[in-house]
């Protein structure tokens, strides 16, 4: 056997069960479209692909009626599992989707398993498993819930009711802000809760910041509904009245239709994008605004802070800990149309206060996104888990 052989059989085996985007194998990141919402996870495969110490197995359930495959990209693996309908596994308490993800599981033999979200049924494994087991969350469905953030079908209310049980039975949890840790943390007392912040794609590193000044216009990118703020966003604009700048809206949503029917002056949606598209929106905006009731640490918010964009926000997520009121953005508290169209009004018409706004804090918070440090992270935690385990 030689040397390199013998060190590829060394390598310990780590499970990892998420939703990983298969078309990104092929075409690469695109954004937050097309079946790629979690943009974190192919940044951690292409950062884990440069590590000899694991070797990575990924395990997708695939609902959209694709037929079960393998495959590997650059050293790791990638399994594909035809799941069924969502709706059936549900009424069926996820017993499927349990069967055949420890059937794969049970073929690896990994030594560490990480389930990726309560959105789906990947942490149903992890009362079944000997191995030490992660749990990382994404959205934290229970607080949503109770906030009226979750949408009210059946099946939703089916999906946050498994997320107690997925909290109580794995070895670690992680969160990605210290306001999800926090959450957890209420949910589950006693509980060991980590953070482990999600980084933000390279390609925003590469955009400029260069507001638009002749134009002005905020930019809001998100579901355009009641959770993200859609709605007082729109009772904030009509408060403001005639305007010298622009709302652009990006993503879908009851409320998409309303900013694009005239009601209002100066607004317009745009749908989806692209990422190269929607950094080029991200790149001339003066700020960016979200006025979300309810998140773990939206993707956009960082985005745009690595570009250099000040944040007109809510405390009602993990983005508190890093956009400071007055600082590299407005906090708006308590969160309501008046105050919304005040902090607005205030940064749009003053494009010296937005550069301001915007260059405070860059640097930082270019350096707290960077993606190695979500993978550094992770794999500080493989190594203490498998430490222990051995």
């Amino acid at each position: 056997m030689t040397g390199m052989s013998q060190a590829i059989r060394q390598r310990r085996k780590i499970a990892i069960l998420a939703d990983f985007p298969w078309g990104y194998l092929d075409d690469g990141a695109t954004g937050r479209g097309g079946g790629q919402a979690a943009t974190w996870l192919t940044q951690l495969a292409e950062l884990f692909s440069k590590e000899d110490r694991f070797e990575f197995h990924w395990i997708t359930l695939d609902r959209r009626g694709a037929p079960s495959a393998s495959r590997e990209w650059h050293g790791q693996h990638f399994h594909r599992i035809a799941a069924g309908k969502l709706s059936v596994d549900l009424l069926l308490g996820y017993r499927l989707a349990k069967h055949r993800l420890l059937s794969v599981i049970r073929k690896i033999g990994p030594e560490l398993v990480h389930c990726w979200g309560s959105e789906s049924a990947y942490p149903i494994v992890c009362g079944s498993l000997k191995a030490p087991t992660i749990f990382s969350m994404q959205g934290i469905l229970t607080h949503l819930a109770r906030q009226g953030l979750v949408p009210s079908i059946w099946q939703w209310k089916l999906i946050t009711a498994w997320e107690p049980r997925f909290l109580s039975t794995a070895k670690v949890i992680t969160a990605e802000s210290a306001w999800g840790v926090g959450i957890v943390r209420e949910l589950q007392p006693g509980a060991d809760v980590r953070q482990v912040e999600y980084g933000v794609n390279p390609s925003f590193y590469k955009v400029g910041w260069k507001p638009e000044d002749k134009e002005p216009y905020a930019l809001f990118v998100g579901y355009a509904g009641y959770g993200k703020g859609a709605d007082l966003l729109y009772d904030a604009l009509a408060l403001l009245g005639e305007r010298q700048w622009q709302l652009k809206l990006v993503g879908e949503g009851p409320y998409q239709e309303r900013f694009n029917d005239g009601s209002l002056p100066k607004t317009e949606a745009l749908g989806t994008m692209k990422w190269e598209d929607l950094q080029r929106l991200l790149a001339g905006a003066r700020c960016l605004v979200l006025p979300t009731r309810g998140d773990t640490s939206p993707n956009v918010i960082k985005e745009a802070r690595v570009i250099g964009l000040p944040v007109v926000t809510s405390s009602r997520g993990g983005q508190s800990g890093y956009i400071l009121d007055g600082v590299n953005g407005f906090i708006v508290e308590p969160l309501d149309a008046k105050g919304l169209a005040g902090a607005l009004d205030r940064l749009m018409n003053d494009p010296q206060l937005a550069r301001e706004m915007g260059a405070a804090r860059h640097q930082e918070d270019r350096a707290y996104f960077q993606p190695s440090r979500t993978a550094e992270g992770f794999l500080a935690l493989y190594d203490e888990l498998l430490a222990v385990a051995r």
